[in-house]
């Protein structure tokens, strides 16, 4: 799932750029539509004008999983490497590994387990307040979402 959340009157809004990503049981690489995805976001926040990119990363690996803390080190890895290759400063990526118990999990209509693994939020760093991205006619209307 891809989101973009911003909201106006210009007194409170705010600019956030999300992806969701599921990877297959005990693999870290990222897929082909994974790393279009990731593309795809950075794209929209590039677009914000006059700011450095945050990405948060969520680096998650499933209790069902093997070697949980080497998947979400790996899988971190990965995604940081990529927001880098994408022009993501380093300094700006933030990864924190997390476990994912049950209440991560949902069930596809075929029974079958589905975690997101990994979540991107992408967000504008600005010298002190971001708000007067709010009025920047340049960012309105704002992108619709890519995956929903």
């Amino acid at each position: 799932m891809d989101s973009v959340v911003v909201s106006k009157p210009s007194a409170t809004c705010r600019f956030l750029k999300s992806v969701y990503l599921e990877l297959p049981f005990n693999t870290t690489a990222l897929s082909k539509e994974n790393r279009q995805l990731i593309e795809n976001a950075v794209k929209v926040a590039k677009k914000w004008p006059d700011v450095d990119i945050q990405a948060i990363v969520i680096a998650g690996a499933y209790i069902g999983e093997r070697d949980l803390d080497i998947l979400q080190g790996r899988r971190g890895e990965v995604v940081k490497t990529y927001l880098r290759k994408l022009g993501i400063l380093s300094k700006n990526i933030y990864v924190e590994p997390v476990t994912m118990t049950d209440s991560y999990v949902t069930k596809r209509p075929d029974g079958e387990l589905a975690v997101r693994q990994i979540e991107i939020e992408l967000t504008p760093i600005c010298r002190g307040s971001c708000e007067w991205m709010c009025d920047d006619p340049r960012l309105w209307p704002p992108d619709p979402p890519t995956n929903p």
